[in-house]
């Protein structure tokens, strides 16, 4: 297979099929959701759905390319800025901390339990390509100009990268540990955590200097 297949679907009636179905997927879970359910919400008759997809693996299989074909476009975005690895890194923390690409974890979780090897695979192939590759990159580009170690690869600097992504997604403005904080009985007092902080903590560490 090539990368053609790693690309979201685009004739029109297939994308107004997937923006239901996706609707559903994401306020539901995948387990609840029916094809007469996307039928419905997508105003359509069934051969129509089935002219575009086979099941609803192969419908949240596109959702999934849609979420990362789209954060791949953040990505590229960010790292084509003026300035230095520093100032990428800022921007690529930014478009990775978006509210929009919280949608990513859901995914993640769901197709895992859901989907059969060959949708897993090709998912798995479209988050390296867009997302996975564009920070490696970014990473062995910081590396060749010494902005960032060698004491690690630059697979390793993506990974850790990535994993501190994932979870800021927890303590940003506006995530369920920032609404929590904020409860007069909670026990959690903390300011949310943003890019800055994310670059911060990727650069530096936490070890007194």
């Amino acid at each position: 297979m090539d990368d053609q297949d790693l690309q979201p679907i685009s004739s029109p009636t297939a994308v107004k099929i997937v923006d239901a179905a996706s609707h559903l997927f994401l306020q539901r879970g995948y387990k609840a959701v029916s094809i007469t359910d996307i039928i419905r919400a997508a105003e359509i008759t069934k051969p129509t759905l089935y002219y575009y997809f086979s099941d609803k693996e192969e419908l949240f299989a596109q959702m999934g390319l849609r979420v990362l074909a789209s954060m791949g476009a953040q990505l590229r975005a960010a790292m084509s800025i003026p300035g230095d690895t520093i100032t990428r890194l800022q921007a690529v923390a930014s478009a990775m901390l978006a509210d929009s690409n919280a949608d990513m974890r859901m995914m993640r979780h769901e197709m895992f339990e859901h989907m059969g090897p060959a949708n897993r695979d090709r998912l798995a192939r479209a988050f390296y390509l867009h997302l996975y590759r564009p920070v490696l990159e970014l990473m062995e580009e910081g590396m060749a100009t010494g902005v960032l170690t060698g004491r690690f690869s630059p697979l390793t600097l993506t990974n850790l990268f990535l994993s501190l992504t994932e979870s800021f997604h927890e303590f940003k403005a506006n995530s369920r540990m920032a609404a929590w904080s904020s409860e007069q009985s909670s026990p959690l007092a903390m300011p949310p955590l943003g890019p800055d902080q994310l670059v911060d903590l990727f650069l530096n560490g936490v070890r007194a200097s």
